[in-house]
């Protein structure tokens, strides 16, 4: 039987830096000029959202929207930052919200059942050293699993 990982909780936050951030990541999603497309819907929404002026293109991952929670993003302040949100999943979730029968930007492909998607999940996680990184970056390779899995998402 496995035995399951224990992470180390993120450290705390002032409430009032934690509120200036989120704030701010919330801004930036409304300011800049982001594209976004529906890349999946089922079993849980991905959006790949696009900055022309950066010409940068990552993908959100919203397994239980609209629930705000749990969300992933393949951007550095994801990663980095440990807010669980960034101005991506911010603009996601907005346009979800939104655009509730949007239709997919490019047609569905076949593709793996979703127990080989967590099998190689957990394959990472097992070979993922813990470290003292953010939580949000420690998984950034083993969620990875999910994206470059699912067809036409790994083409940005």
């Amino acid at each position: 039987m496995h035995e399951r990982r224990r992470f180390p909780r993120p450290r705390e936050r002032d409430p009032a830096e934690l509120a200036e951030e989120l704030s701010e990541r919330r801004s930036r999603a409304l300011e800049e000029p982001l594209d976004l497309r529906l890349r999946q819907r089922e079993p849980f929404p991905i959006v790949e959202v696009r900055n022309p002026l950066h010409r940068t293109a990552y993908l959100v991952l919203r397994p239980a929207f609209p629930d705000r929670e749990p969300a992933l993003c393949t951007c550095p302040d994801f990663a980095r930052r440990g807010l669980g949100t960034c101005k991506h999943i911010e603009a996601a979730d907005r346009w979800l919200t939104n655009h509730p029968t949007a239709s997919l930007t490019s047609p569905p492909k076949a593709g793996p059942s979703a127990g080989a998607i967590w099998r190689e999940i957990d394959r990472r996680l097992a070979i993922e050293p813990p470290g003292d990184m953010p939580f949000s970056r420690r998984l950034r390779a083993p969620g990875a699993a999910l994206i470059e899995t699912v067809p036409g998402t790994h083409d940005a």
